[in-house]
């Protein structure tokens, strides 16, 4: 389906196009080093907060906007088309404050929404384990109640700015005498506690986005349970169907830009004495990717129409969740097969360019992994939407 505009969210996007060009801010203008990168992306978001552009569909009594959630699609969308950079607290903002808003209690909501949405508090999220990645019911981090408390110990893979976060949203295994589905709870960790400990991880682009996350005798308050006890799978899936099914609408958008970008430097750069883009098979290699971002466009549109329209985001957003990490793949690895030798180019004027495109192409390798790998998505289709028989 097409989300047709209102004028009113055509007066929004204009908005936002104004304070975009003021702020005239772009991802690749962010400092290299990541600690000085942080500095300038929480800044960036709550520059953002105050004009009204984070957290806009939230509840206005912990700090939103109050706002229909189609104008945060419209804001997001803006942002993706300006390449702008991300929001610093992406976990907090589309990960678990949704699971917070839904989940939470109103002493937990007002405690822990607004520093999210200001950037004030960065979170994390303590979902894989090094033996239980996408098939989180087998994970073994052990939640034990003592008292007031529960006492946590276990390990963490894969956590997202891990050594910057205040908060991580923690699954652990409560009770391990029923089903292991049942069996997990939700916990928010302070993670300046005794007993944590965060070794930052430094992927293949060189940058240590991703920690491991050790819990030695952590303890944390009961009151920190975020739901009912043994609520955590519910909650994951409710928490994993926003990360799946809302963020793709987004992120075509910036697939698009991505595109568009390659076929403007394909049109500058020679090879072999003529344009690159002059090339049949390279225009052909283009147009597939093309066709990939445009298909998870529609996609995303039916999608997040039935969200808009009081749907829950359900087992659909797995399919999404496919075509996004295909697209986004095969639109990286098309520009380097199309770009090829002229990304070897020493000139000053290209070198930003083509660290661009060696860091895209190095990333979007983990697309079919993040969010759930493409096994899961694939057995999760086949399961709650397609009910093919077990295996």
């Amino acid at each position: 389906m097409q989300l047709a505009e209102t004028a009113s969210e055509r007066v929004l996007a204009d908005e936002v196009r104004a304070f975009l060009s003021r702020a005239r801010l772009r991802s690749e203008d962010l400092p290299r080093e990541l600690d000085d990168r942080m500095v300038a992306l929480r800044s960036w978001q709550a520059a953002c907060y105050e004009a009204g552009f984070v957290g806009r569909a939230w509840p206005s009594e912990f700090g939103g906007g109050g706002r229909p959630p189609a104008e945060q699609i419209i804001v997001d969308q803006e942002l993706a088309a300006a390449g702008a950079p991300e929001f610093v607290n992406v976990v907090g903002l589309d990960v678990l404050g949704p699971s917070l808003l839904r989940f939470g209690t109103d002493d937990q909501r007002r405690r822990y929404i607004p520093p999210i949405l200001r950037a004030e508090e960065i979170w994390c999220q303590g979902f894989s384990e090094p033996e239980a990645g996408s098939d989180l019911a087998s994970l073994r981090t052990l939640a034990v109640q003592d008292g007031d408390t529960y006492v946590i110990n276990g390990q963490k893979t894969w956590v997202s700015w891990g050594q910057y976060a205040t908060f991580c949203g923690l699954l652990a295994r409560t009770d391990d005498s029923v089903p292991r589905h049942r069996g997990i709870s939700m916990l928010l960790v302070d993670m300046s506690s005794p007993g944590v400990e965060v070794r930052p991880m430094t992927q293949i682009t060189g940058h240590a986005e991703f920690s491991e996350l050790f819990l030695d005798d952590v303890a944390v308050p009961r009151a920190n349970l975020l739901g009912q006890l043994g609520d955590g799978w519910k909650i994951a899936m409710h928490t994993l169907g926003h990360e799946r099914g809302t963020a793709a609408l987004p992120r075509q958008v910036k697939l698009r830009t991505w595109l568009d970008r390659a076929v403007s430097v394909a049109a500058h750069r020679e090879l072999d004495g003529r344009r690159v883009l002059e090339d049949p098979e390279a225009q052909t290699a283009l147009a597939r990717a093309l066709i990939g971002v445009e298909v998870l466009r529609h996609h995303a549109y039916r999608t997040v129409g039935e969200f808009l329209s009081g749907g829950a985001v359900g087992p659909e957003s797995s399919s999404v969740k496919l075509l996004m990490a295909e697209a986004e793949q095969r639109l990286a690895a098309t520009v380097l097969d199309v770009l090829g030798p002229t990304l070897l180019s020493g000139a000053p004027d290209e070198t930003a360019e083509n660290d661009f495109w060696y860091e895209t192409y190095l990333y979007s390798r983990a697309a079919s992994v993040y969010g759930g790998a493409r096994q899961i998505q694939r057995d999760i289709i086949a399961d709650r939407i397609l009910s093919l028989p077990k295996e």
